[in-house]
């Protein structure tokens, strides 16, 4: 079964290809909406992604341990991107992080999120 992203439908939607295929690319100005996009006015469809969350007090601490970006002070509301290592400090995962205060929210590939249906570790 494929995904479709129900923003397809918007007027002027151009799916995109490869792993991001069922979502759109752009709404046919893509160089206006990367400015939109930048300045805070716009939104990325991501809904083809997976979502891990991570809870718990000393969840920015111990992502902070296993990743390449430093996050343990990451502020609720913010958002970061990081690479997750392995012992050896070879690329993983690489995900980006927003987190709200009680659990960090990491959009990752699809694939790489678990089966579940709440995506929760901790």
């Amino acid at each position: 079964m494929t995904y479709l992203s129900p923003l397809l439908s918007r007027h002027g939607a151009v799916e995109a290809g490869g792993p991001d295929t069922g979502v759109a690319a752009h709404y046919g100005d893509p160089l206006r909406e990367q400015r939109e996009l930048a300045r805070g006015n716009a939104v990325v469809d991501l809904s083809h992604r997976g979502v891990v969350t991570v809870s718990g007090p000393d969840r920015l601490s111990w992502l902070n341990t296993l990743s390449s970006q430093s996050v343990s002070d990451l502020q609720p509301g913010m958002s970061s991107e990081l690479l997750l290592l392995s012992v050896q400090g070879r690329i993983e995962h690489d995900a980006r992080i927003i987190d709200d205060g009680a659990a960090a929210w990491l959009i990752v590939e699809a694939a790489e999120a678990p089966p579940s249906p709440s995506g929760s570790i901790g």
